[in-house]
């Protein structure tokens, strides 16, 4: 049997989660420099120990409801390849170990329709928490600005 951990975190009201070999470190969300001519969800960038990070907002990626942030709000920084990331969530309720056979996949469909960021399907007790492929969102979050440069 093959384990692996996962942070899992709230956007809205569902529960989402990524491998934690991804995560960083978790803070509160500070100031951000806004950048000119940027897609919507991104933020901005941050300066973290002299690394500038560009921090995205995945509710407004993902087209979920743009609540405000509340006090329970976080940054959750990540390491994608060679770059980090900076993704505001609501909420980083915990960190769980699964067993990957237990990871149900999406049919093809729907993976396609949610732009292949989603890795799986993981149920804990009634909980049904959205695993996110950290690399097909990097690619989906960055081929974003191309795509949107040749449509318009």
């Amino acid at each position: 049997m093959s384990y692996c951990e996962l942070v899992v975190f709230k956007l809205g009201f569902e529960e989402y989660a990524i491998n934690i070999s991804y995560a960083q470190e978790i803070i509160r969300i500070p100031k951000f420099t806004q950048l000119p001519n940027t897609p919507s969800f991104i933020e901005g960038v941050i300066n973290i120990r002299g690394k500038i990070i560009p921090v995205l907002n995945l509710k407004k990626r993902f087209g979920i409801d743009r609540s405000d942030r509340g006090i329970d709000s976080r940054l959750l920084i990540i390491e994608l390849d060679d770059m980090m990331v900076g993704l505001i969530v609501d909420d980083v309720s915990e960190v769980i170990r699964i067993d990957e056979e237990s990871i149900q996949k999406l049919s093809s469909e729907i993976v396609s329709i949610s732009q292949n960021s989603i890795q799986g399907i993981s149920i804990i007790d009634q909980r049904i928490i959205i695993l996110l492929d950290v690399l097909n969102l990097k690619s989906e979050i960055f081929k974003y600005n191309l795509e949107k440069e040749l449509i318009s």
